[in-house]
């Protein structure tokens, strides 16, 4: 049976963590554990089947919705160079709970002349590629970072709804059911790329040709609370206004 993830710490299992160019460290703060798996070398890229950069799983087992909320807004802080102006996308299909993650942050997020949000919505809904429509927006509004937040897939059903991975090599929609889509990174861009996801569901191919999506009967409260502390955590980051003054 194969099963698929888009975690980089559930690749690491089958990775030797003597590889050049792929180094892991873990620590721990209020009780979450924060693992970071850095990979700098184009075959530590290969071995592991993660672009370069720098990934952050955020185990969030049993810890207060507050503490993480912090926790995510220390991460975002500490990877976000310049707030100047903040585009965040929400990938997904709102009409599909599982793959609702992306436009439920969108709805709690609070927008101005400095965060402005964009849904592409996915192919079947509008005809237009999503990517290819995030470029787009990207060129008119002129960000000094992205922000892309899209569902996950694990092979753990244990972290459904309790990881938050945290990227800055980008994201591809659908990458975890094997769709061939491109890569939304700052070569893309041309402009730095976070990409926040959280795992909603596990995948099995037991038979060549079948797949399974493993969804909790309660996914609609896990999108819910999830979306909302990621937005939380958006919502307190300092803003830099182009004269140079921070506001909270």
């Amino acid at each position: 049976m194969k099963i698929v993830t888009d975690l980089a710490c559930e690749l690491l299992r089958r990775t030797p963590h003597s590889i050049t160019g792929l180094t892991v460290t873990t620590n721990e703060q209020s009780g979450i554990r924060i693992q970071t798996t850095q990979v700098t070398t184009t075959a530590a890229a290969h071995f592991i089947g993660k672009p370069i950069g720098t990934y952050l799983n955020i185990d969030t087992v049993n810890s207060k919705p507050r503490h993480i909320i912090h926790i995510l807004h220390r991460t975002l802080s500490s990877l976000i160079t310049d707030t100047t102006k903040i585009l965040i996308v929400g990938l997904g299909n709102d009409k599909f709970v599982a793959d609702s993650l992306g436009p439920t942050v969108l709805e709690h997020i609070q927008t101005g002349n400095q965060i402005v949000t964009f849904e592409p919505n996915v192919f079947g809904v509008t005809g237009i590629n999503s990517v290819q429509a995030i470029q787009a927006i990207t060129r008119l509004v002129r960000p000094t970072v992205v922000i892309v937040i899209d569902s996950l897939v694990s092979a753990a059903p244990s972290r459904i709804g309790t990881n938050y991975q945290i990227c800055t090599s980008g994201i591809t929609p659908g990458s975890g059911i094997g769709r061939d889509n491109q890569t939304i990174n700052q070569k893309l861009l041309k402009v730095p790329v976070l990409a926040i996801g959280v795992p909603v569901c596990t995948i099995m191919t037991p038979q060549q040709g079948q797949i399974y999506h493993v969804v909790p009967k309660d996914i609609d409260v896990i999108i819910r609370d999830c979306a909302d502390i990621i937005a939380r955590s958006i919502n307190t980051l300092e803003l830099r206004n182009p004269c140079g003054v921070t506001k909270p």
